[in-house]
C-alpha cells in the first residue's frame, strides 16, 4: 500500500509543480502586425515640366536682395535676386535679364517619403519633390499629403493633394518663389522590382499638376526608388 500511495503522491507532486510552472511563465507577447511601423524611402529619375498658360508671361530680373550659403560647397553663395512675372506685351524692345517661361523643361527629379504604414497594403505618406534641369533653369519644390495603397504584391499605387512653389536659378543667383504656392494633386504608381523584409526596390511613375495664379504646370516623371519599412 506505501508504494502504491507514494507513487500516486508523486505524481500528484508532479502536477502541482507543473501546473505553477505554466501559471509563473508569462504570457506570450502578442504579435506585431506584419508591416506595421515607420517607413523611409527615396526616388531618383528624369522628369518633364509643362508650363500650361504661361506662353505670354516673361520673368524679369531684379536687384539682389541677400545670399544664401551653400553647406555643400565651402564658402560658396548663391546671390537672392528679386524677379516678377509680367506679360511680354509689357516688356520694353530690346530688354536684358529676361527669361520667358518655357512650354516645357526636361530635368530630373529627387523625392523623399516619411511616413507610418499601417499594413503592407497601406501607408500614409509626406511626400516631397525637388526637380530642375542642369545650369539656367526652372525648379519646383513640391510636397504632399498622400495615401498609398497595395493592391498586390509587386503594386502600389498613391494620391494625395500637393503645393509647391517655382525658382529660378542661373549662374550664381536665384529667383525665389516666382508665382506663389501653387495647388494641386499628385499620383502615382510603382512595380516593385525586388523586396526583403524591410526593404524594397521599385520603378515608380508620378504626375502632379498644381495651379497657380497666372498659370498651371504639370510634372510627369519616372524614377527609381528604394523604400525602407517595418518588416
Amino acid at each position: 500500500m506505501r508504494p502504491k500511495l507514494t507513487v500516486c503522491a508523486g505524481i500528484g507532486l508532479l502536477m502541482v509543480l507543473a501546473f505553477e510552472a505554466r501559471a509563473a511563465d508569462p504570457p506570450n507577447p502578442p504579435k506585431r502586425r506584419e508591416g506595421r511601423g515607420f517607413v523611409i524611402g527615396m526616388s531618383l529619375g528624369p522628369t518633364r515640366s509643362r508650363f500650361s498658360g504661361a506662353e505670354d508671361l516673361a520673368l524679369v530680373f531684379g536687384d539682389v536682395e541677400g545670399t544664401i550659403p551653400l553647406c555643400c560647397v565651402g564658402g560658396t553663395t548663391l546671390d537672392v535676386r528679386f524677379g516678377q512675372l509680367v506679360p511680354r506685351s509689357l516688356l520694353p524692345a530690346n530688354p536684358e535679364h529676361v527669361v520667358p517661361l518655357p512650354s516645357s523643361q526636361d530635368g530630373a527629379t529627387v523625392s523623399l517619403q516619411i511616413g507610418w504604414s499601417a499594413s503592407r497594403r497601406l501607408a500614409l505618406l509626406a511626400d516631397f519633390d525637388l526637380g530642375g534641369a542642369w545650369g539656367d533653369s526652372f525648379t519646383h519644390l513640391n510636397g504632399a499629403a498622400v495615401a498609398r495603397y497595395s493592391p498586390g504584391s509587386r503594386l502600389w499605387l498613391e494620391a494625395g493633394p500637393t503645393s509647391g512653389d517655382l525658382s529660378y536659378g542661373y549662374k550664381d543667383s536665384v529667383i525665389q518663389n516666382i508665382a506663389g504656392t501653387g495647388k494641386g494633386l499628385l499620383l502615382g504608381a510603382g512595380f516593385v522590382l525586388l523586396t526583403k523584409p524591410i526593404w524594397q526596390l521599385d520603378l515608380q511613375v508620378r504626375w502632379s499638376t498644381l495651379w497657380f495664379d497666372q498659370f498651371r504646370t504639370t510634372h510627369v516623371s519616372g524614377q527609381l526608388g528604394i523604400l525602407r519599412r517595418h518588416s
